[in-house]
C-alpha cells in the first residue's frame, strides 16, 4: 500500500461487500475451476501426492496425480517463504509432516489444537503420530522428494466426500476455530469502521502473473514506506483479518475470472451486488453483442447489418440488457472498476479506481461505441464496430516488439480506461501518431516477407474510427456514409486519393481479370506517405502517372466526374494549401473508397469503363 493510502480504502471496502454479496458461491469451483477462496483459506497448485486413510487413521493408499486443491491456511504460513517455519494447518509439504522434525512438531501442535473439531482431521493427527508416511509411500513406488506436497483423503462408512479439499465441513471446522483464536485483542478496522481482530501480513499470489506482490505490507522499517506519520507499521495498516480475506479472495477470483491481463497488469469491472461481469471495456463492439446475446462472432458477421443506424439499435439494446435485464431498473446498482499493477516483484498498486451507477457505467460504454466505429473486414463480410484497445493501441504505438511493449501496453489501457469511463477527451497525439504510421503502408509487412495488405487495412480502419471519436470529442460529427458535400479540405484530398486508387486499381483488373492489388499496391498508395505530408505537390505526380490507366479505362469519365466534382467543394486556397494532412483525410478515403467498391459491386459503373 502506498503512503498516504491509508484514507483511500473504497476500493477495498468494495471488494469486501462484494464477496458478502456472493457467500453462496464461496468455496466451489466454477466450470474453469476457479474457487472464491473461503476465508483463512489459499490454493495449492499441483499437489504431489494424495493419501487415502480411513477413519481410524489407517493407511488405505496413495494417489500419484497432480491436482490443484483448496487448503486451510494462517497468516504465517499463507506468505511464508525461503525457511520460515509456518505449518499450513492440514496439508502440506512433507518436510512439515515427516522429514523435518522441528517442522513436523509445530504442525502437529497445531494440528491437535483444532483436530477435536472434525472427526476427519483427527484420522488424519493419528496418522501422522504413527510416522510412517515415508514407509506407506515407499510402499506405493511413489518417489520422494524435498518440497513435495501431500494432501489428505479419509474414508468414512456412508460419507460421499473423502477428498478433504472438498469436504466444506472441515472448511467450516478450520475457519470456526480461526475465530476461537481471534477473539483476543481489537482494534478499529480502517476498512469496516469496527472494533475487530487485525490482521498483521496480507495475502500474496493475488495475480498469478505477479504471485509475490502483495497489495498491502508495511515490513520496511529502514526507509520510508509510512514514515512521517507513524513511527510504527501498525498504526499505518489497521484492516481486519476479515476485510483483508475477503477483499484479497475476491480480488483474486475477479482477476482468474474476468480480469483483462497484459504482463503483471490486471483490469476488472464488476457489480457490487453480484460480482457479475460487465459489457467488457476493451472489447470491440461485436465482441460485447456476441456476449450479450450468446453468438458466436463468426455467425454475427454473416448476418451483421451494415447499416450504420441498425448498429447502434442493436448495440445499445445488446449493452443495457447486458446479464440480467431486469436489474438494470435498479439505479443504485453499483459498478466498480479497478486495475492493478505490480511496481516491483513485492509490491503492487492500484493504478485505477472508480465507482459508478449501473447506467451511468453503462452509458459511458454505449457513447464510446458509438463514438469510436468504423468498418471493418472478416472473412469477406463487412461490419461496423468500435476497434479493441489492443487494435487502438497497435495503430498508435505499432506491432508488439521488444519487452518495452508490454509497459506501453499497460500504460495505453489505463489511458483508455480514461477515455471511456472518465470521459477524457480522445488525445490528439495518439491520432497524429496512428495517422502518420498508417500513411506508412509498407511499414506493415507479413512475416515471411511483402506488403500485408489487410494488416494495413485493420489499421486504416482502426485510425478512422479514433479520428471519428477524436471530432466526435470536439463537436464536430462524421456521418459512416460517404458525405459528398462535405468541404473539409483533408476529407477531400483522401476522396480524391481512394478515387485514384481505384482508377488503376480497376484498369489493371480489366487486363488482367482478378485483382492484385493486395500483392502489388497502386500508385496511389504508394505515394501515400509523401501525400499526407504534401497533399498538392504529390497529388500532381499520382495524377500524372494515372493517365496510362484512364488511357486504359476510355478515359474515365465517371470518375473524372467525380473528381470534377470533389474539385468544385474545395474553399478559394485550400486545394494549393500544402500543409500536412489530418485523420480526416483517411475518413474521406475510406468512405470514398467503399463507396466506389459498393458502386462497381453493383454493376452502376460499367458502361463508362469498358
Amino acid at each position: 500500500m502506498k503512503r498516504g493510502s491509508i484514507l483511500k480504502l473504497s476500493w477495498f471496502k468494495i471488494l469486501a461487500d462484494t464477496y458478502d454479496s456472493v457467500s453462496d458461491i464461496v468455496g466451489t469451483p466454477d466450470e474453469k475451476g476457479n474457487i472464491l477462496l473461503p476465508l483463512n483459506h489459499t490454493t495449492k497448485s499441483n499437489s504431489d501426492v494424495g493419501i487415502i486413510i480411513d477413519c481410524d487413521g489407517r493407511f488405505r493408499g496413495a494417489d500419484p496425480s497432480k491436482l490443484t486443491i483448496l487448503i486451510p491456511c494462517t497468516e504465517d504460513s499463507e506468505s511464508r517463504s525461503g525457511k520460515a517455519n509456518f505449518p499450513h494447518p492440514l496439508h502440506d509439504q512433507i518436510e512439515y509432516l515427516s522429514t523435518d522434525e522441528t517442522k513436523r512438531e509445530k504442525y502437529l501442535l497445531q494440528l491437535s489444537r483444532w483436530s477435536d473439531l472434525h472427526p476427519k482431521v483427527e484420522a488424519v493427527r493419528r496418522y501422522l503420530l504413527k510416522n510412517s508416511l515415508i514407509e506407506d509411500l515407499q510402499g506405493c513406488n511413489i518417489k520422494i522428494y524435498d518440497k513435495m506436497f501431500v494432501r489428505f483423503s479419509v474414508e468414512m462408512p456412508g460419507d460421499l466426500i473423502p477428498n478433504l479439499w472438498e469436504d466444506k465441513t472441515v472448511s467450516e471446522a478450520w475457519q470456526r476455530y480461526v475465530k476461537q483464536e481471534q477473539s483476543g485483542v481489537k482494534a478499529l478496522c480502517y476498512v469496516t469502521g469496527q472494533l475487530l481482530p487485525v490482521a498483521e501480513k496480507h495475502p500474496k499470489n493475488i495475480n498469478p502473473l505477479s504471485a509475490n506482490a502483495k497489495l498491502i505490507s508495511c515490513n520496511d522499517e529502514a526507509n520510508f514506506t509510512y514514515r512521517g506519520r507513524f513511527d510504527k507499521s501498525k498504526p499505518a495498516n489497521v484492516i481486519s483479518i476479515e476485510a483483508s480475506g475477503k477483499a484479497h479472495a475476491m480480488l483474486k477470483y475477479l482477476i482468474a475470472t474476468q480480469a483483462y491481463q497484459c504482463d503483471s497488469q490486471a483490469i476488472a469491472a464488476w457489480a457490487v451486488d453480484s460480482g457479475a461481469a460487465q459489457p467488457g471495456i476493451f472489447e470491440d463492439s461485436l465482441g460485447i453483442y456476441a456476449n450479450a446475446i450468446k453468438t458466436e462472432r463468426d455467425i454475427l458477421i454473416e448476418a451483421q447489418s451494415e447499416l450504420d443506424l441498425d448498429y447502434a439499435k442493436k448495440l445499445s439494446t445488446a449493452i443495457r440488457g447486458y446479464g440480467n435485464s431486469e436489474n438494470l431498473k435498479n439505479d443504485n446498482r453499483h459498478i466498480a472498476v479497478i486495475a492493478v499493477d505490480a511496481a516491483t516483484t513485492g509490491r503492487m498498486a492500484v493504478t485505477f479506481y472508480k465507482e459508478f451507477q449501473e447506467n451511468e457505467y453503462i452509458e459511458r460504454i454505449i457513447k464510446w461505441h458509438e463514438t469510436c466505429r468504423w468498418y471493418f473486414h472478416s472473412k469477406g463480410k463487412t461490419y461496423i464496430s468500435a476497434p479493441g484497445a489492443d487494435k487502438i493501441i497497435a495503430a498508435v504505438h505499432g506491432e508488439p516488439k521488444g519487452e518495452g511493449y508490454s509497459k506501453i501496453k499497460k500504460q495505453s489501457r489505463e489511458r483508455i480506461l480514461s477515455f471511456i469511463l472518465n470521459g477524457e477527451k480522445f488525445s490528439k497525439a495518439w491520432l497524429n501518431a496512428a495517422v502518420n504510421r498508417v500513411s506508412n503502408p509498407f511499414s506493415y509487412d507479413k512475416t515471411d516477407g511483402g506488403w500485408d495488405f489487410y494488416k494495413w487495412e485493420t489499421v486504416v480502419n482502426t485510425t478512422c474510427a479514433i479520428a471519428k471519436k477524436y471530432y466526435s470529442d470536439a463537436e464536430e460529427e462524421f456521418k459512416l456514409e460517404l458525405e459528398r458535400k462535405r468541404t473539409d479540405r483533408d476529407y477531400l484530398y483522401g476522396r480524391m486519393l481512394a478515387i485514384a486508387d481505384r482508377i488503376e486499381g480497376h484498369a489493371r483488373y480489366l487486363q488482367d481479370k482478378k485483382s492484385d492489388i493486395e500483392k502489388r499496391p497502386t500508385n496511389a498508395v504508394r505515394y501515400m506517405s509523401a501525400f499526407a505530408t504534401k497533399p498538392f505537390r504529390t497529388w500532381e505526380v499520382i495524377y500524372r502517372q494515372l493517365n496510362p490507366y484512364i488511357q486504359r479505362l476510355n478515359g474515365a469519365e465517371w470518375y473524372q466526374r467525380e473528381l470534377d466534382e470533389i474539385m468544385s467543394l474545395f474553399t478559394e486556397g485550400q486545394y494549393e494549401n500544402d500543409k500536412p494532412l489530418n485523420g480526416k483525410y483517411l475518413m474521406g478515403y475510406s468512405l470514398q473508397r467503399r463507396a466506389l467498391m459498393n458502386r462497381e459491386n453493383n454493376g452502376e459503373e460499367a458502361e463508362n469503363v469498358e
